[in-house]
C-alpha cells in the first residue's frame, strides 16, 4: 500500500495499545496509543485520536493527534491544526499549522555527518 513517498509498514487503529519499543522501516500510522520508544529512518504519522508517549527517533514526524516526551527528527516535524505536541524537539525543520499546539523546548540544528541514523 503506497502512502505519499513511503510504503505503509504498519497501522495501529483506535482502541489498540502498544507498550515497548516499536521499530519500522518505512511508514507507520498510529491512530491508537504507543507508549515507549518509536524509531525509524522514515515517517511516523500520528493521526487524529492517536497518542504517542515516550521517545520518538524518526526521519519525519507528522502529528494530527498527540505526542508527549522527547522527539528527535532527521528531516522535519509537521504539526497539523488538530495536533498537540508536549515534548522537547530536536529537528532541523518545524512546521506548525494554525490551531496546532506545541509546548516544550525546540532545538533546530542540523545533524552532523558524523551522527548515525535515528535509532
Amino acid at each position: 500500500m503506497k502512502k505519499g513517498q513511503g510504503t505503509l509498514n504498519g497501522f495501529l487503529d483506535q482502541g489498540c495499545t502498544i507498550k515497548g519499543d516499536v521499530v519500522f522501516s518505512d511508514l507507520l500510522r498510529v491512530h491508537g496509543q504507543v507508549t515507549g520508544r518509536v524509531s525509524s529512518e522514515h515517517e511516523l504519522l500520528v493521526g487524529e485520536g492517536g497518542v504517542v508517549e515516550g521517545e520518538v527517533l524518526v526521519g519525519r514526524l507528522v502529528v494530527a493527534g498527540t505526542v508527549r516526551g522527547t522527539v528527535r527528527v532527521k528531516e522535519r516535524v509537521v504539526i497539523h491544526g488538530t495536533g498537540r505536541v508536549f515534548a522537547e524537539i530536536f529537528a532541523p525543520t518545524l512546521v506548525v499549522d494554525e490551531g496546532g499546539v506545541l509546548e516544550g523546548p525546540v532545538h533546530m540544528t542540523r545533524p552532523t555527518k558524523a551522527e548515525g541514523p535515528a535509532t
